[in-house]
């Protein structure tokens, strides 16, 4: 604890002493082009450090009602929602407190040296100075506010970047949650054995398993670091994922894919339909007494459904939501629809129907 209080205030430090710096040569800076505008030579630095004194004094002054001002108007009006109206309000803020602080500071320097603040005699006799000071203030806080702007914008940048790329690499966590299920040893033991039974019955059916396995295999490995894929992709794939499931559970196992044309195209994160007809095989017991039956079609364009009976559970599942939550995780990528889920006499799952990538707003 101790040592995150002194980080900090060691970060607080040297951001003061920075802008305590900063202001300061900018102090300096205006005192040599008062002097010099008045004078016509270079001031000597040990004869009127009480005018250095005083600009520098003026110069922090301003850095510190500006730096302030500006804390609170970000908290009443934000460069993000309101950038244009931020721009011009906190320009003229910083112009007001620049030429009022130096107004201030000069009209008491000028009452110290006459002894009395006359406006009419100090206007006749700095007025060209005044106007010349003004001008530049002005140049100086329109630069602040855009160099101030500029770093915003850069900052906001670099955000919105390193948010993507955190939410990419989360995203691709994800899709390699989703890839080992896949790749589990459960299911290539259960392929095996079913390649080997196939092996002494029909060689033909075993070799087309094992090129169909093979194809499967690659379907997954190919598509794990896309960010989707299109339905009609992932039906195609489910097709050739039930062909295998089929020459396991022969006709203990029916799948029926029903969708409209109009919504091939559209996107949904890879394995999606692969996982929830897995899921579907995984947690009930598919026998000739006890068939599956999985369904897959489309609610008015907007939701995909995928509904299969139920039957017994087998006694080594415990329930749907690990896969569920993947799935659901990597749908909040890509749109702000919920994913449904209805568990009564048949168990279904309805996806939102994602028919552009940019369906979610960044």
């Amino acid at each position: 604890m101790a040592k995150i209080i002194n980080r900090l205030v060691s970060g607080y430090m040297r951001k003061f002493w920075l802008g305590f710096v900063i202001s300061a040569i900018i102090g300096f800076i205006y005192f040599l082009y008062l002097f010099y505008s008045e004078e016509g030579y270079l001031p000597m630095i040990t004869k009127n450090y009480s005018y250095l004194l005083a600009s520098i004094v003026t110069a922090n002054t301003i850095a510190v009602l500006i730096y302030q001002t500006d804390t609170l108007l970000n908290r009443g009006l934000s460069w993000q929602e309101n950038l244009s109206a931020r721009l011009v309000i906190g320009l003229c803020k910083n112009l007001i407190i620049s030429i009022g602080i130096i107004i201030l500071s000069g009209s008491i320097l000028a009452t110290i040296e006459f002894g009395e603040f006359d406006f009419d005699f100090l206007w006749v006799l700095y007025a060209d100075t005044t106007i010349k000071l003004i001008i530049i203030t002005l140049i100086a806080v329109v630069l602040h506010s855009l160099i101030y702007f500029a770093l915003f914008s850069y900052n906001q940048y670099a955000v919105v970047h390193i948010d993507a790329a955190k939410k990419h690499r989360k995203q691709l966590k994800l899709q390699f949650e989703a890839l080992k299920s896949q790749l589990s040893p459960h299911y290539l033991f259960n392929s095996l054995n079913t390649i080997s039974s196939l092996i002494y019955k029909d060689p033909y059916m075993a070799e087309d398993f094992i090129r169909r396995l093979a194809s499967t295999y690659q379907y997954i490995l190919d598509n794990n670091q896309r960010r989707y894929v299109t339905l009609q992709e992932e039906i195609e794939f489910v097709k050739s994922y039930n062909y295998l499931l089929k020459v396991r559970f022969e006709n203990n196992l029916h799948l029926d894919i029903n969708l409209p044309p109009n919504i091939m195209q559209s996107k949904m994160p890879p394995l999606t339909l692969q996982m929830l007809v897995e899921n579907a095989v995984k947690h009930n017991v598919i026998s000739k007494d006890q068939p599956l039956s999985i369904y897959i079609s489309a609610i008015d364009n907007t939701d995909i459904k995928v509904t299969n009976t139920k039957t017994k559970v087998p006694a080594h599942i415990n329930s749907f939501k690990v896969g569920l939550e993947n799935i659901r995780k990597r749908y909040s990528y890509f749109t702000d629809k919920n994913i449904k889920v209805e568990d009564g006499s048949k168990f279904t799952v309805k996806l939102p129907v994602i028919k552009s990538e940019f369906s979610k707003t960044a």
